[in-house]
């Protein structure tokens, strides 16, 4: 269970970041259920259905196994594998959090707009429903050949390993009795409708648990710690928890309370008498360790930290060995310099004639007396032997002169830089619905980056920045204490920072400190159309944009609420500068939205106008 969206680089890349323990648990659940339904079943419908463990046979009236029973088990486990693979796969476990991108000119400025309960459930039950019975009618076209070719001996012996315990048998039914099974055709209505029922079962309870879990962290129109002995201190406990889930209910009830509740902004304000720091310090710090993590984990993308191996110092620089007394030497000691060093310029004629011709030797061409008679007879040989167009099939039409040497050896870079898509069986199995699971995207890559693998933080940065903006802005009119005011700089530094990398490494290439394309993204544009290259860098970006978005909008805000005391703050012309370039035209159009509560309020709600 986990809140944030999935962010590796590829669906196969997510099994590498699942536990092996998770996965057993996953199948392990799945089937126990699908065996307690096949039994509940199999009890609850008539004796005529003939689905029995056991029955007699009609000539020698000896207990024998019932293999119409044991196949509809089976059946059900087959279907408890698929939903098992789908719940890995399509990411059941998560509890999707709705994010809303805040838009120009819009009044509502909360993070999450989650609709009713009712309505949820409403939206969502006709595609369990629908779901289901296709994933019935799938698996039932499917079970005759997987159960004839696969199951059958290893289900026959399991069932007949516990029919033991109850029936005595002869020795003539550890095998099946046919080669092929009897009256399969007989099973398939019951086969989609209690397949269809067992996955509507499971989908549905996914639904009700994800639907109620996910309400908004209010409790009777209040936050969801005001009932706590201490409210704040369970607010920061949740803001610091380990546990993601913890911490991203913790960030949206902050968003809350800097939003609509004045009397608990209040009180983070003058709670200063706190363990390890005033509320609002720590409120503050775990916001700015949120939100800074995005530039951090982009600038260890970009410059990552050197191998253990090549920052371990050696051995023999850190261990100092003592000093042995030996006997005197007989013999000059060896010598000290580098035997690998060139050898010292030649003073002879002969020295001087050798050490020139081995340069041209290993010069990557001879000098251009030779290699225009080379290229003179290479031409007269091909104008004899090849017609004009193999001569430009095999020599082909560049203008640039052919070295009669060989090049020196290509560099690794060179070497890697080779596109695997280029190929075009490799191209053709990426662009199938086979080769999806490995392709990884722009999109993907780009989110694992921004948000951290294997699970995003999306809503608990989102709400980290959201809520920090608006304590500050209401810190104007409610920090009785004036302690807010002088973290503003940081946190209009910290936005304008922020804002600024992630929109350099969104938009630029891998030249100009952006994420460069994997060679498996064969969906994206290629190189040779920067246009839309261009195009497709801005547009699919996935969740990075609203994050864009929430940090323009509430820098915007603080910009317009603090620029005119930027000297009672502490703000630098300069960072007021850079700021408004971050935000583009927001801030104008954010001053005339205001225009008309300011001419409203005059000065009566100034805090820095003194009485």
């Amino acid at each position: 269970m986990h809140a944030g969206p999935r962010t590796t680089i590829s669906p196969v890349a997510t099994f590498r970041h699942i536990f092996p323990i998770d996965i057993a648990q996953t199948f392990a659940w799945y089937m126990f259920s699908a065996w307690w339904f096949s039994e509940v079943y199999l009890w609850s419908v008539p004796t005529e259905a003939d689905l029995g463990w056991v029955k007699l046979d009609r000539l020698t009236e000896r207990t024998t196994l019932n293999e119409r029973s044991i196949y509809l088990h089976t059946y059900h486990m087959t279907l408890a594998v698929v939903q098992a693979v789908f719940h890995l796969y399509c990411d059941y476990d998560r509890l999707a959090i709705p994010v809303t991108k805040r838009t120009p000119g819009s009044k509502d400025k909360r993070t999450h707009v989650v609709d009713p309960v009712v309505k949820r459930i409403n939206g969502a039950i006709m595609g369990c429903v629908v779901d289901a019975f296709k994933k019935a009618a799938a698996v039932t076209a499917a079970s005759p050949f997987v159960y004839i070719l696969f199951l059958r001996r290893p289900a026959w012996n399991f069932s007949l390993f516990f029919a033991k315990l109850f029936w005595n048998f002869s020795r003539t039914a550890a095998d099946p009795p046919n080669t092929m099974p009897p009256e399969f055709y007989t099973l398939f209505h019951r086969q989609i409708i209690s397949g269809a029922s067992l996955v509507f079962l499971w989908q549905t309870a996914n639904l009700f648990f994800t639907v109620f879990i996910t309400q908004e962290p209010l409790k009777r129109g209040q936050p969801l710690t005001t009932d706590a002995k201490d409210p704040i201190g369970s607010l920061i406990n949740g803001l610091k928890a380990k546990k993601e889930f913890v911490k991203s209910y913790a960030f949206w009830e902050l968003c809350f309370i800097s939003q609509q509740f004045s009397d608990r902004r209040k009180a983070i304000f003058g709670d200063i008498d706190r363990e390890g720091g005033s509320a609002w310090k720590q409120v503050l710090e775990a916001c700015i360790e949120h939100i800074s993590s995005v530039t951090g984990r982009i600038n260890s993308y970009k410059n990552p930290p050197p191998s253990a191996a090549a920052a371990a110092p050696s051995k023999d620089a850190t261990v100092s060995y003592p000093q042995l007394q030996t006997l005197p030497h007989l013999t000059e000691p060896p010598k000290q310099e580098n035997i690998f060093a060139p050898s010292p310029k030649a003073n002879g004629f002969g020295d001087s004639l050798g050490a020139r011709a081995k340069s041209y030797g290993q010069s990557p061409d001879w000098t251009p007396t030779a290699t225009a008679k080379a290229r003179e007879a290479l031409d007269q040989a091909s104008n004899m032997i090849l017609t004009p167009e193999r001569k430009r099939l095999f020599l082909g039409g560049s203008s640039e002169q052919p070295k009669l040497l060989p090049a020196p050896p290509a560099t690794s870079s060179s070497q890697s830089s080779f596109n695997f898509s280029s190929i075009p069986f490799v191209s053709q199995f990426l662009r199938s619905p086979v080769g999806k699971p490995f392709r990884q995207t722009y999109a993907q890559r780009l989110c694992s980056i921004v948000f951290g693998t294997p699970y995003g933080q999306l809503s608990s940065i989102v709400d980290a920045i959201e809520s920090i903006a608006q304590l500050l802005i209401s810190s104007l009119t409610e920090d009785s204490f004036g302690q807010v005011q002088s973290d503003v700089p940081r946190v209009i530094a910290l936005f304008t920072n922020t804002i600024t990398t992630l929109e350099s490494f969104v938009g630029g290439d891998s030249v100009n400190g952006g994420l460069d394309i994997h060679w498996s993204d064969v969906t994206f544009p290629p190189a040779s159309q920067p246009e839309a290259q261009a195009k497709a860098r801005r547009q699919d970006i996935g969740d990075v944009d609203i994050v864009l978005s929430t940090l323009k909008f509430s820098l915007a805000d603080l910009l317009a609420a603090f620029e005119k005391y930027q000297r009672e703050v502490g703000l630098q012309t300069k960072d007021i500068r850079l700021a408004k370039a971050a935000v583009g035209g927001l801030l104008q159009q954010h001053q005339q939205d205001e225009d008309d509560d300011d001419d409203a309020d005059g000065n009566e709600n100034d805090p820095f106008t003194s009485r």
